[in-house]
């Protein structure tokens, strides 16, 4: 049985790691994007050095790739200012979303956040509705854009708030968000990972998910 072929850009995040892991688990071939290279033993997963502020790929890398997953994000913290922020959020998932329509790859996955909108006032959330609008003009079958809420599981970078939302949100928050109010739960990363697979290409058109969807389809077989 021939693999399916998954791109990952942003494999080293909490979500990408589990997109990587998962698809692996279901005998998906992987390439992932990774901006320093990594050893791996794995023979069906293969890291690619890139430069995002100069981003190209061989188009033999492209070949046979049918789902890419974009989970590149950063923090104003950790990128030092607004504009490099938006350099990572904006820019660099455009960019790479673009190679992928030049070179036929027909399903993209995009996380984003729970209130992204590209009017609101919160730069944040304003950058978020902005890249979601770029991608949504790009030329693909199927574009499932991911809305999460806060987003738990281990990091390999300590967020304080998110840290301390982790101990909070499960236990003293989730219970009491019914109703409408559902989709602001917070979600494990690896449950997220497994239902963007399992929705990937499913859909035609531009399609948003949330915390619901999350729960539903990561446990259905792909």
């Amino acid at each position: 049985m021939e693999r399916t072929v998954s791109m990952v850009a942003g494999s080293t995040g909490l979500v990408g790691k589990a997109l990587v892991k998962n698809l692996l688990n279901k005998r998906h071939s992987v390439r992932a994007l990774v901006r320093t290279q990594e050893n791996t033993v794995n023979p069906s997963l293969e890291c690619l050095r890139v430069d995002f502020d100069n981003f190209e790929l061989l188009e033999e890398k492209w070949i046979d790739i049918k789902d890419l997953y974009i989970c590149l994000g950063t923090t104003i913290k950790k990128a030092g200012s607004k504009e490099a922020f938006q350099k990572v959020d904006i820019n660099y998932c455009l960019e790479v979303a673009k190679e992928a329509q030049k070179f036929g790859v027909r399903n993209v996955s995009l996380i984003t956040s729970l209130g992204s909108d590209e009017e609101s006032p919160n730069f944040y959330l304003k950058s978020k509705g902005i890249i979601e609008k770029r991608i949504s003009e790009l030329d693909f079958d199927s574009i499932a854009i991911y809305r999460p809420g806060l987003l738990i599981g281990a990091r390999s970078e300590l967020r304080l708030a998110e840290l301390l939302g982790q101990k909070i949100f499960p236990f003293l928050i989730n219970p009491f968000l019914m109703g409408d109010l559902r989709k602001y739960r917070c979600i494990e990363g690896d449950i997220l990972a497994k239902a963007m697979i399992n929705l990937s290409g499913k859909e035609e058109g531009i399609n948003f998910y949330y915390f619901d969807d999350f729960k539903k389809n990561s446990i259905r077989s792909s």
